[in-house]
């Protein structure tokens, strides 16, 4: 939980569009990977979370294509540590995420000068609300 919580963190003291660009990225890579995990617990939530994991796909290839992304790109993650074993509070915290990420990518294609960037944005966040819908209220 305290990878999430980091992540949200990064994403809302981004500045300037290359910045949400680069949170946004590992926002997602995270969600993906967390997801994953998560989904091996916990049969019930399966289909959520891997239909998360596939937004969360979606969502970082949209970032890694704006032209503002940042070269090289954010180091990925390995394998998750989390504090819980309880996959209703992950799904939760995934969700809050989400959210987090959804409102700063549309702040992002705003602010966007370059039409790559405001697009690359508008459909992250897109995805990013997809992510939210599947595990919002999972419990």
């Amino acid at each position: 939980m305290r990878q999430i919580e980091l992540i949200e963190r990064q994403l809302r003291e981004a500045g300037g569009v290359a910045s949400v660009l680069a949170a946004g990225w590992e926002s997602f890579e995270l969600i993906g990977v967390v997801a994953v995990d998560s989904a091996e617990k916990a049969a019930d939530l399966y289909p959520a979370f891997m239909f998360a994991r596939g937004a969360a796909v979606e969502g970082r290839n949209a970032i890694v294509l704006a032209p503002s992304m940042p070269a090289g790109g954010p180091a990925s993650f390995g394998s998750p540590e989390l504090s819980t074993s309880d996959v209703e509070e992950v799904a939760d915290a995934l969700a809050g995420l989400a959210s987090a990420l959804s409102a700063r990518l549309r702040e992002a294609a705003l602010l966007a000068v370059d039409d790559g960037d405001r697009i690359a944005c508008e459909n992250a966040a897109c995805d990013a609300d997809q992510i939210g819908e599947l595990l919002a209220g999972s419990a």
